[in-house]
């Protein structure tokens, strides 16, 4: 062919190592793409041989004629690649396996069939002349007996030259003639097999190269899901595993933070347990009462019905060093820690005790303190709480004030371990926030739960507690969470394994970003506190630095209010309506139509709505002026824990100099009308030109610079009083200001407020109830004054007579006086109402500088830090005005009903106005008369009770006075609701039975009589409903001598001959909506009406228990005993207070106590009645003129009502004992007595015979609640 060798063609010779014949052979045959079944049959079953070699069958024919086209190419490219490079044996066999499939192979009779056949018949030709000489010439036989077999096959598409020959003649050619051979091929047709080869060769480069991409895209594809893949599983690992982590992180915490709660709470209670063993009246007391230790004294943060706080608590802490002047104090002594001060109160611990404590539980006791402090603080008596790197004034200042506020913890019957824990488990929402106090601010979280409010604090805030608060504590909390990121980051290090190297880097980097965090982060404090829910009262959304980020919560049983603030107003609102939501739900559930009780979230709607209902009752005179200015500062966001808006009240007086007060002269008191800095006219000019003249592009036109409530005021106010004494030191950087500036008194105050261009200050609420803090009763060295004189006490005016008490009681008086009651709406425009802003402002000259109003500065959107911390300094420490809740003209009080207030207006209008005589036939003393829900319960020495009818008139629907149309008493006793019959069990012998062994006691559901002096040393509950004994409990050890009720019927005190006092819990339970018939099963279950164990068990006194008090309001329990001592102690904690003895140590036998903070005992052995303050301050004297039997207070508190065998009943005043009137009687002993809410009075007689008081004439007349109870519930919402 053109000259051209067949060997040309044929691949060169390699001695290269390369593929096996196996490996090409299945190489080929997959490229057939022969189904994987045939595949096994043909080839992959028995290899190239097997397939080339084996027999025709079944299989290989099917396969054959599904690839006709493809395998013949294979096969004669494979034969070929033997014949040259395999060694002649194989070479041989597969000559032999070759030509049984030869027919198979050239069967085809196309046009290309008979090309191909040409070609390969060329290339064997040529394979012969090139690799023939093989094998000593062994390979050319070979090879040209597969080209005799291929030419006897093939002859038929062979050229026809060659038909017709007969084998023999082809045979003895023997083909030794390649000429003839090459003859027979036609060139053009190896021409156009050779094309058809190189087609089909691209054609198959083409589509292995496209599959090869595709395989390689799907490489790559499945490459990137296996990464996929990996990266899912190794996250999910790292998921399951952070998440079991930070599971465990806060499993670790929750177990911490009740462990640190628990530490905490063993420490307060064995300090409050330590400490009973060794005050006065305890066991191993080192200074047995009484004694001439000096005790000292702080303020109790216990609020009453009115938001007064008139009592006092014991100060364990008090820094001796404050007695002396600054220079007489040694440095040594100046450099310890105030709590390391060695106090004379008693309330240290006794040398002789300190060797009986083990080491830790007197490290508790010397740290720790007992009392649940002033609404802050931080644990005490847990010095592992407190970080080792705090200051040790600031660790003596958290320690010393732990468990200052017990009345953070819920009730004993809610805080068992169990209920704890459940409740602990189930947090509904917890929220960071700052709790405020007045001592200090602290961070932490609030959750609300379903039962509790539970507060943790984290650290300390020692600035204003502004936003800025909130980046240091998501700082902390980043911090703290970051933790077991990094554990987690240490365990991808495991998972993934190839991790750049930055990320190490960059933890690194992260973990110095933390310790710089940590090293400017606040100091921590640990402490817990918790508030039950169900004693919520009411939540008020309020302001803190101007911002609505505040909530204010109240309680109903004497707790202190508590107030939170918050990041945002999203927060605060959310929290406050939770809360008031949680509480409705727990006190009402499910299936009670009766929603009396129900609150609602006081936002700033519900506290216009509220101050409009509370300016009508105020109108209307059914509250004081005193109880509503409290209303209005509370809901005008005034609080006892923000000093920086604490209580506002007005200066009434102006008269200080006089020695008698006359409140008929409108000299004597203040105007007003016009604001402080109005009030001189010389001075005002100073403020109206300076008010016209100022001209400044940011700061608007004022009168005044500075304000008339802050922070500042309250604590020159209260300079005398911890905690404000400590508060004060600390604005003063640690000492008291100069003895001229301090508050020395109160003509020289008033009349700097008239002339001093920077003082325009107004009073606050103690003005009006509190003579204590106008004393110096802890001695303090506050310093010497200019005229040589050291500064002591407030020097009251002349008319005071040198008397605290005195003062107050006089300024409370001008408070309520007609001209202040006629004016006072004029002040309340100024501070509450529409005079507070806007035109009218500046027509009353009642302009404060731009800071102390609401929405002057935007804070929110302030970016400036430096900035916004200045102004909060400025908003904290120089004033806020109240939020103003009327914009209207506040309308003047009505006219005085003198017939609604007898006691006060008119006691003369009270006569004897009818006689009840006994219908029995052996008549006995009546020991025991009380009120309840419109009936009278009495009870004769004979134990016989009965139940009558008071006859009153009522108030219509729509508040419309009814009228009589008679002459007739205005009040009587009807019918009986419940007909006498005898209660209780047999007597002991030697008690002496009177009113002091009875009480009523009132229930959501029922009224029950509480009675004592069994035989078997129990108290019985009987039911005012039908008679029966429904509880009789005896956990006394002797005779049960005297019970006493709280006023809202929670609490339960008695008395007995074993000289202890127990406090029993009152079951709350409300009454289904239906009362059923009760089955016989029912019948005999036992309706626990009170606790079958007392919550409390206080001791003190060494005889019988004689006379009881007990006030929720007032958080207090007083126990008269025949030792002649009356010994206080806390309702909620049972915490001893102080002790008093009787003057000439009788015998206690009546005991009374009212609202207002005044304690009036009576000792049957010198007839004299004696009157104490409740901070233990003896008062006055006076002379009974004969024996009492009973001693009552007005339901006011403001009088005292007493009666005996002179059968008189004697009206006296509770603030001097002064008799206020004289009521005569008919000849008869009276042996028991009760006020009215009426003021009327009920005196039962010897002989069985109730004695009448009232007013006469038919006049309109109102009845409603008790005004304590009315007033308190418009105070809270």
């Amino acid at each position: 062919m053109n000259g051209k060798a067949p060997g040309k063609m044929l691949p060169k010779s390699s001695s290269a190592v390369g593929p096996s014949f196996g490996q090409r052979a299945r190489g080929l045959v997959e490229s057939l793409n022969i189904p994987a079944a045939e595949m096994a049959a043909v080839v992959v079953s028995g290899g190239l041989s097997n397939a080339l070699g084996g027999k025709p069958n079944k299989n290989v024919d099917k396969a054959m004629l599904l690839r006709a086209e493809k395998c013949p190419r294979i096969v004669f490219r494979l034969v070929i690649l033997y014949l040259c490079r395999s060694s002649l044996e194989r070479a041989s066999r597969c000559i032999q396996q070759i030509v049984p499939l030869l027919p198979y192979l050239l069967a085809a009779d196309d046009e290309q069939s008979k090309s191909r056949l040409q070609l390969f018949i060329w290339a064997l030709l040529a394979v012969r002349s090139k690799y023939g000489m093989q094998d000593d010439g062994a390979r050319f036989h070979v090879i040209s007996h597969l080209i005799r077999e291929t030419v006897n096959c093939g002859k038929s598409v062979l050229a026809t030259s060659i038909v017709g020959r007969d084998e023999s003649s082809d045979s003895s050619c023997n083909a030794k003639e390649p000429g003839t051979l090459h003859n027979l091929i036609q060139k053009d047709r190896v021409f156009a097999a050779v094309a058809d080869e190189v087609k089909y060769i691209k054609t198959v480069e083409t589509d292995r190269t496209r599959q090869l991409n595709e395989l390689r895209i799907r490489m790559d594809e499945n490459s990137s899901a296996d990464s996929i893949q990996k990266k899912g599983f190794e996250d999910e690992i790292q998921s399951s595993l952070n998440t079991i982590l930070a599971s465990d992180d806060i499993r670790k915490a929750s177990f911490q933070l009740a462990h640190d709660e628990e530490q905490q709470t063993v420490a307060e209670k064995w300090i409050h347990m330590f400490r009973s063993l060794i005050d006065e009246r305890g066991p191993w007391s080192a200074n047995p009462f009484p004694n001439n230790t000096v005790t000292h004294w702080k303020l109790d943060k216990t609020e009453d019905a009115w938001r007064r706080r008139p009592k006092l608590r014991r100060n364990y802490h008090f820094d001796e060093k404050l007695f002396h002047p600054p220079s007489t104090v040694s440095s040594n002594d100046a450099i310890l820690p105030s709590n390391e001060s060695k106090s004379v109160s008693g309330g240290h611990i006794p040398e002789q005790m300190k060797r009986f404590l083990l080491k830790g539980i007197r490290k508790i006791t010397e740290e720790g303190s007992s009392e649940p402090t002033e609404n802050d603080t931080e644990s005490s008596g847990q010095k592992a709480c407190v970080p080792e790197d705090i200051s040790d004034s600031k660790r003596s200042e958290a320690v010393k004030d732990s468990i200052d506020q017990k009345d953070t913890f819920q009730d004993r019957k809610e805080m068992s371990p169990t209920s704890t824990e459940h409740e602990t488990s189930e947090v509904i929402m917890s929220v960071p926030c700052v709790l405020v106090t007045p001592k200090r601010k602290l961070a932490g979280h609030l959750a609300v739960m379903k039962n509790v409010l539970h507060f943790f604090s984290e650290f300390l805030v020692e600035n204003t507690g502004g936003s800025s608060v909130f980046k240091s504590f998501h700082a902390a909390s980043n911090h703290d969470s970051g933790k077991p990121d990094q554990l987690g980051g240490a365990q991808k290090q495991k998972l993934h394994l190839n991790l750049d190297s930055e990320k190490g880097n960059a933890s690194e980097n992260t973990e110095a970003v933390h310790e710089n965090i940590l090293q400017k982060q606040p100091k921590n404090i640990k402490h817990h506190r918790r508030w039950s829910i169900c004693k919520v009262n009411a939540v008020h959304w309020t302001r803190y630095l101007l911002r609505y980020t505040a909530i204010e919560i109240f309680f109903n049983n004497s707790v202190a209010p508590i107030f939170f603030n918050f990041q945002s107003l999203k927060d605060a609102k959310d929290v406050g309506t939770l809360i008031v939501t949680t509480r409705n739900e727990s006190i009402f559930p499910k299936g009670y139509k009766d929603k009396t009780g129900i609150i609602s979230f006081v936002d700033r709607h519900v506290a216009l709505e509220m101050a409009e209902t509370a300016r009508e009752s105020w109108r209307r005179r059914e509250m004081t002026n005193f109880e509503y200015l409290m209303i209005l500062n509370t809901l005008a966001g005034r609080s006892y824990n923000d000093l920086t808006q604490y209580p506002v009240f007005p200066w009434v007086l102006a008269d200080y100099s006089s020695e008698i007060l006359d409140f008929n002269k409108s000299s004597t008191f203040r105007d007003l009308s016009k604001p402080v800095g109005a009030l001189d006219s010389k001075r005002f000019e100073v403020f109206e030109d300076r008010f016209r003249n100022f001209c400044d592009p940011d700061i608007p036109n004022f009168y005044y610079g500075s304000h008339y409530s802050s922070m500042g005021i309250v604590l020159f106010y209260l300079l005398r009083l911890e905690p404000f004494t400590a508060l004060h030191r600390a604005l003063q950087g640690g000492k008291f200001d100069h003895a001229d500036r301090l508050f020395q008194s109160m003509e020289g105050t008033y009349r700097n407020c008239l002339s001093n261009t920077s003082d325009v200050k107004e009073l606050i609420p103690e003005f009006f109830y509190m003579p204590d803090f106008l004393v110096n009763s802890n001695s303090y060295h506050f310093g010497i004054k200019q005229d040589g004189e050291p500064l002591d006490d407030v020097c009251l005016p002349p008319w005071a007579k040198g008397s605290p008490e005195e003062f107050v009681s006089k300024n409370r008086e001008a408070l309520e006086s007609e001209y202040v009651s006629s004016n006072l709406h004029h002040w309340i425009d100024l501070v509450f109402g529409y005079k507070q802003r806007g035109k009218p402002a500046v027509e009353a000259a009642n302009i404060f500088y731009y800071l102390t109003y609401e929405g002057a500065v935007d804070l929110e959107t302030m970016e400036d830090e430096l900035q916004r911390s200045a102004l909060e300094d400025q908003i904290a420490n120089f004033g806020q005005t109240p939020i103003q809740i009327f914009r209207k003209k506040h309308p003047r009080r009505g006219p005085p009903i003198p017939i609604a207030h007898p006691l006060h207006f008119a006691p003369g209008s009270i006569n004897l106005t009818s006689i009840v005589s006994s219908t029995s036939n052996s008549p006995s003393a009546v020991l025991y008369i009380n009120m309840f829900d419109s009936n009278i319960v009495l009870v004769n020495h004979g134990l016989t009770m009965s139940v009558k009818l008071w006859l009153t008139t009522q108030l219509q629907s729509g508040g419309n006075f009814t009228f009589s149309g008679s002459q007739d008493p205005f009040f009587g006793i009807g019918s009986d609701v419940l007909s006498p019959r005898k209660i209780g069990s047999p007597l002991a012998e030697n008690i002496e039975l009177g009113a002091q062994c009875f009480a009523t006691l009132q229930t959501p559901s029922e009224y029950f009589l509480i009675s004592c002096g069994n035989w078997e040393n129990s108290f019985q509950v009987i039911s005012l409903t039908d008679g029966r004994m429904v509880q009789s409990i005896r956990q006394h050890k002797d005779v049960v001598s005297c019970v006493a009720v709280t006023s809202d019927g929670t609490t339960l005190v008695t008395g007995s001959y074993d000289t202890t006092v127990m406090v029993w819990e009152v079951s709350r339970v409300r009454a289904p909506e239906k009362r059923v018939r009760n089955t016989p099963a029912e019948m005999h279950r036992k309706d626990y009406v009170i606790a079958e164990t007392p919550f409390h068990i206080l001791c003190g006194h060494d005889d019988i228990i004689t006379c009881l008090f007990v006030s929720v309001e007032l958080d207090i329990v007083i126990s008269g005993s025949k030792d002649g001592t009356c010994v206080f102690h806390t309702l909620r904690e049972g915490r001893y207070v102080r002790s008093l003895r009787h003057p000439s140590g009788s015998a206690l036998s009546k005991l009374v106590a009212s609202c207002h903070g005044r304690i009036v005992f009576y000792a049957d052995d010198d007839l004299n009645l004696h009157l104490y303050s409740i901070n233990g301050k003896h008062l006055a004297t006076s002379e009974s003129n004969g024996r009492l039997n009973c001693v009552e207070l007005s339901s006011c508190g403001e009088f005292l009502v007493c009666a005996g065998d002179q059968g008189q009943i004697v009206v006296r005043s509770m603030n001097s004992l002064e008799i206020v009137r004289r009521y005569s009687g008919v000849g008869k002993i009276i042996t028991s007595l009760t006020v009215t809410p009426e003021e009327c009075f009920l005196a039962g007689t010897r002989d069985g015979s109730l004695l009448v008081y009232s007013i006469e004439n038919p006049q309109p007349r109102k009845t409603s609640l008790p005004k304590n109870l009315r007033s308190k519930a418009s105070a809270t919402g």
